[in-house]
């Protein structure tokens, strides 16, 4: 259920624009049936544009009702999902990281983060590893501005799912931009849209999430966004 939540906050703006475009043709159904029920001189005809009129209304409700769920899953439900594997792998998160020149955590090199330019975030863990979990585009210090394509790789063991999110560094509180569900190596995550964020440093951080929904690592860097232009 979680993965499903969150592939359905990443496709947020196409169901949109999908339900818009449906609701804006059934809206002129409605007036072109309303129109012929008006003018119908038949009770017949008067019955079938009463049909017509009672189909748009009751698709142009669905519509609102997807409208209205979509927004909560989006705004309201992937947030709660999110926050809550955050501090359940806290711990196991920093075991990986933590420095054992002859503990066995070092025979996997996928769980074992090569250095790497990202932040250093108090409180979270950022573990990003070339081929296994990194955004490539923007880079670490990079700046940006309007429409950012996030281009990454997220090929973690029992890989899931995955998301991203963004912060401000004097308040990490993540706000989660969009998920997906494929592998991805060196290829397009989504996009991050900055033009109504204030200019100024941010942190953009891709996390990575097995079958069963909970965080296996995350990568965090820092950007610098800037006014479009």
């Amino acid at each position: 259920m979680d993965s499903i939540i969150k592939f359905l906050a990443g496709l947020e703006i196409p169901v949109y624009v999908l339900l818009g475009v449906v609701g804006v043709v059934y809206l002129r159904r409605l007036a072109t049936a309303l129109e012929e029920r008006r003018t119908a001189v038949f009770s017949l005809e008067r019955q079938a544009a009463q049909r017509r009129v009672n189909e748009s209304v009751s698709v142009m409700v669905l519509i609102g009702i997807l409208t209205i769920a979509e927004f909560v899953v989006a705004t309201f439900l992937v947030g709660e999902i999110n926050r809550q594997p955050t501090y359940a792998s806290a711990t196991p998160t920093l075991s990986v990281v933590s420095p054992s020149p002859t503990g066995p955590i070092h025979t996997d090199a996928t769980l074992t983060p090569t250095p790497y330019p990202q932040a250093i975030v108090e409180g979270f863990t950022s573990a990003c590893a070339e081929g296994v979990l990194e955004i490539t585009s923007p880079r670490h210090l990079d700046s940006v501005s309007g429409v950012v394509e996030l281009i990454g790789t997220v090929n973690t063991p029992n890989f899931g799912s995955y998301y991203y999110a963004y912060a401000t560094p004097q308040k990490v509180e993540w706000q989660t931009i969009a998920a997906g569900s494929e592998v991805k190596t060196e290829m397009p995550l989504g996009y991050w849209y900055t033009s109504e964020l204030d200019p100024g440093d941010y942190l953009l951080r891709l996390v990575a999430l097995d079958n069963d929904g909970r965080e296996q690592s995350s990568c965090i860097i820092q950007v610098s966004v800037e006014p479009a232009e």
